[in-house]
């Protein structure tokens, strides 16, 4: 959970909470009253946080659109160019589906 993203470069804990988990929790009692202090207590920090969280989630949105971009560009550079069939030319087709959407038809049909 703690692991990074490679195409959002956020990690998921991150993106659902606003901030990276801990380690080990807090054990002394200052530890926890420092971890207390790091949660927002007011409204103003309140929303400063969920405007932070709102960010980084539209960060990770446009960062999944960029690699998406990304990843299409590179798949589209190793296609191969479609074939182009002239009337005359035989082409194979399969059949293989064809009986099983026959068969899962109606019962109106009849064989030829």
């Amino acid at each position: 959970m703690a692991t990074t993203n490679t195409s959002t470069g956020y990690t998921p804990f991150h993106l659902h909470l606003g901030r990276t988990p801990r380690l080990l929790p807090p054990l002394t009692p200052d530890a926890i009253r420092a971890a207390r202090e790091d949660f927002p207590t007011d409204i103003a920090n309140a929303l400063e946080a969920i405007v932070s969280l709102k960010t980084d989630v539209a960060d990770a949105h446009d960062a999944l659109l960029a690699s998406r971009v990304a990843q299409a560009h590179t798949a589209n550079a190793h296609r191969n160019a479609d074939p182009s069939f002239e009337p005359g030319d035989f082409v194979y087709l399969s059949t293989a589906h064809r009986r099983r959407e026959y068969l899962n038809g109606s019962n109106k049909r009849v064989a030829k």
